[in-house]
């Protein structure tokens, strides 16, 4: 090869090398730059969304059942979303508190959030229907201490129902003045809903939160309210024009008997005598009798 073959050859390899090196140079970053581009390794930071805290029920609550403490609680909630009707805890910090002893109007499951309407408390416009069996009615009487178990009848208590009347004595030479009276029990195994306008049992502690001792508490009331079905209810009535109306408080171990009207009830109610033999059918609700002479 000639020298100057030689030398051109040379000159072409220094240039291509010198060319490789530019365009590398000219690609990569300096080292400013790359510092300040992020790293595939570098996590975006996390966005923040505002919360509120909201009261919501902390377990399953049934309609009708009273509202304790560990039944609600409070719950992070995005501000964001709609909570016109709910119960904010910056708002109102005090709500939870308030709920305590209202009653659920509907059924709430946990962690559904807690409002207004879905609670009522005692005394207040709806509270005695949220009370209420579905099917049943509140019915009132005048009672009195010596008529009401001497005033230990306590709401959600069960009773019979007495119905004290005088008769006609068939024999007119009698002495005893004990034969022109006749008691009727006519209702018997009944719920008593309220005592004038006590709703629950005494509270157990006293106004420094000290357990209640010593004497068990009485209710002397003047008039007690009792759930009935609604052609029970017509018993009191019929009742009250009969004679003189007193209960009678029963043991906890026999309210698994049946209740309602009683046989003698079923007289003053339907006008039918307890001695008839009959069948009594329920279709759709509805109680008929059908009776049959005795024989």
């Amino acid at each position: 090869m000639s020298p100057v073959r030689l030398i051109i050859l040379l000159v072409a390899a220094v240039a291509a090398v010198g060319a490789v090196f530019l365009v590398r140079t000219v690609q990569a970053p300096s080292a400013a730059a790359a510092s300040e581009l992020p790293t595939q390794a570098e996590a975006p930071p996390p966005v923040e969304i505002p919360v509120k805290q909201v009261l919501v029920a902390n377990n399953s609550i049934p309609i009708g059942r009273f509202v304790s403490a560990d039944d609600l609680r409070w719950q992070e909630w995005p501000a964001e979303a709609p909570m016109d009707a709910f119960l904010v805890q910056e708002d109102d910090p005090e709500a939870l508190d308030k709920m305590i002893g209202a009653v659920a109007r509907v059924e709430l499951v946990k962690g559904e959030p807690v409002t207004v309407a879905k609670l009522v408390h005692p005394g207040t416009a709806g509270f005695m229907s949220v009370m209420l069996t579905p099917g049943m009615r509140a019915v009132s009487i005048e009672i009195e201490p010596e008529t009401s178990a001497g005033g230990f009848i306590q709401p959600n208590d069960r009773v019979d129902v007495i119905v004290t009347r005088e008769v006609e004595s068939t024999n007119a030479n009698t002495s005893n003045s004990m034969q022109g009276v006749r008691s009727d029990l006519i209702l018997a195994n009944v719920r008593v809903l309220a005592i004038d306008h006590i709703y629950g049992p005494p509270p157990a502690v006293d106004d420094e939160g000290k357990p209640r001792t010593g004497q068990a508490e009485v209710i002397m009331g003047s008039r007690a309210t009792l759930e009935l079905s609604d052609r029970d209810s017509t018993l009191i009535n019929t009742a009250k024009k009969a004679g003189d109306v007193s209960l009678v408080l029963r043991s906890v171990a026999d309210l698994s008997q049946p209740q309602g009207a009683t046989g003698a009830g079923r007289v003053y109610r339907d006008g039918v005598s307890q001695d008839a033999e009959g069948v009594r059918v329920y279709r759709y609700g509805t109680e008929t009798v059908s009776t049959a002479p005795a024989g």
